[in-house]
């Protein structure tokens, strides 16, 4: 069963309050969750799919390079490339090229990515991903 819990901000906060359950879920506990916010939604499991271990996930994921994961994750968190390279301690320009695929992610900054966005450092290397050689185009800015 999945119960699914979207509703207003609750007092004292901006945030609306959204959540889900998923799993066997006693009809005490769905009982509580209903007196608490009158529009929990019930449905069986098989009506969904999920996500994370979806073939379509792992395809997409597959043909994604490490500076795709970094926009992708910044796009869902509605953060401009401002904001992110603030909590990463680096220019707007770094992170636009590391976003673009011409400057490569390092261990110390997918270590600092992930803190910054609650995942494993791994999400951020690349394995395997064909990387073009940009080498040629730094060396005729620095000309």
């Amino acid at each position: 069963m999945l119960a699914v819990v979207k509703a207003p901000p609750m007092p004292g906060t901006k945030e609306p309050v959204v959540f889900q359950i998923k799993g066997n879920i006693p009809d005490c506990v769905i009982g509580i969750m209903r007196s608490l916010f009158p529009s929990v939604e019930t449905s069986d499991d098989d009506e969904f799919i999920d996500l994370d271990n979806s073939e379509v996930l792992k395809g997409i994921a597959e043909r994604m390079s490490p500076g795709d994961a970094v926009k992708a994750d910044r796009e869902l968190r509605g953060w401009t490339q401002k904001v992110l390279s603030e909590k990463l301690g680096i220019s707007v320009q770094n992170l636009s090229e590391i976003e673009r695929g011409r400057r490569t992610v390092s261990r110390k900054m997918a270590t600092k990515l992930a803190a910054v966005f609650d995942v494993t450092p791994e999400s951020y290397f690349d394995f395997g991903m064909n990387l073009v050689d940009t080498s040629a185009k730094y060396d005729a800015k620095k000309k």
